[in-house]
């Protein structure tokens, strides 16, 4: 266990060295929590970025100490949990494979069981909008609270990361259900997550973006398609507002909206001129962006930044890191 200084209120977040878990640790020290932060292995040659990029933005004396903790290990997570008084799971595998189902069941349950022997209540995850794609014709609004992914047709065709978000969230239902009241369990679903990058290495999102930027994706066509868009700092805190809100629980959209890819990158060649739209015809039935119901989200009192704040995220940081020269 390694420490870096206070302890007010603290909170654990499983998976600080990811890109999201990386934004919602660096907003809880603003925020002036302590937190205990969890990585497969928290040595100093793995979280010397994170000593220098993310605990470097607390405030209030606000401390950051390391645990080496994997998801499924009880007494690992016993240890960076104890004393604390909420948890975030922001770890998880995108690998596409069969095991990728216990590992993430295994986990949250591991996590949820863990902190409720400590008489931990409030625990968000950080899961998908995978999970809330039913079969058939898109809702038209998606609501989170109604709308499901079928876990079975999604292993049919070897989504095994989406499968095991949609199986994961309904387990952390489950036993918030079952729990009568000694778990508060919230669940954040994104889908393109953008901005800023904590890490050494750029992340797998904004590799996808650099890639339609720099022309090597798309060069001579639009899809006819859309994406739905949040900024990993809006997303972050939306985490942090899910928590604080001891009323919030269940799952919350984190979108900012679905845009089509004609207008994505449109507003892409506005914010960064040296990105010209491929001059393609618009398809005579343009697909319609997904319509989310985000009255839930509303509720946790986060602004969220527009398409083009969004996209002058990923230029700054892309631009920083000279990805783009």
């Amino acid at each position: 266990m390694e420490e870096i200084m206070n302890e007010k209120a603290p909170v654990c977040v499983i998976g600080c060295s990811g890109f999201i878990g990386s934004h919602v640790t660096a907003t809880l020290l603003e925020r002036g929590y302590s937190v205990h932060g969890t990585l497969r292995d928290a040595s100093d040659e793995r979280t010397h970025w994170l000593r220098e990029r993310v605990a470097s933005r607390a405030k209030d004396d606000a401390t950051l100490t390391f645990f080496s903790a994997q998801m499924n290990d009880p007494e690992a997570l016993t240890a960076a949990m104890k004393g604390c008084d909420g948890v975030f799971m922001c770890a998880g595998t995108e690998k596409q494979a069969p095991e990728t189902i216990e590992i993430m069941l295994s986990g949250v349950r591991t996590i949820l069981q863990t902190a409720r022997s400590l008489g931990i209540k409030d625990v968000v995850l950080t899961s998908s909008t995978g999970s809330t794609n039913p079969p058939g014709p898109e809702p038209n609004p998606k609501v989170e609270t109604k709308h499901w992914s079928d876990p079975m047709q999604q292993l049919s065709v070897g989504k095994f990361s989406p499968a095991a978000k949609t199986l994961m969230e309904a387990l952390a239902l489950r036993l918030m259900e079952e729990s009568e009241g000694a778990l508060r369990v919230c669940i954040m679903n994104p889908s393109l997550v953008a901005g800023p990058v904590y890490q050494p290495e750029l992340v797998m999102g904004m590799k996808f973006l650099r890639s339609i930027i720099k022309k090597e994706r798309w060069a001579d066509s639009i899809p006819n398609g859309s994406m739905s868009v949040i900024d990993v700092r809006d997303l972050a805190m939306l985490h942090v507002k899910a928590y604080e809100n001891k009323e919030a629980s269940g799952r919350y959209f984190g979108v900012k909206k679905s845009w089509s890819w004609r207008d994505i990158l449109s507003t892409l060649s506005q914010v960064y001129p040296a990105y010209t739209l491929p001059d393609v015809p618009e398809p005579e039935e343009p697909a319609q962006p997904t319509q989310f119901d985000l009255s839930r989200q509303e509720t946790l009192g986060v602004s969220l930044r527009d398409l083009p704040e969004i996209l002058e995220g990923v230029i700054d940081e892309l631009t920083a890191r000279g990805e783009l020269s």
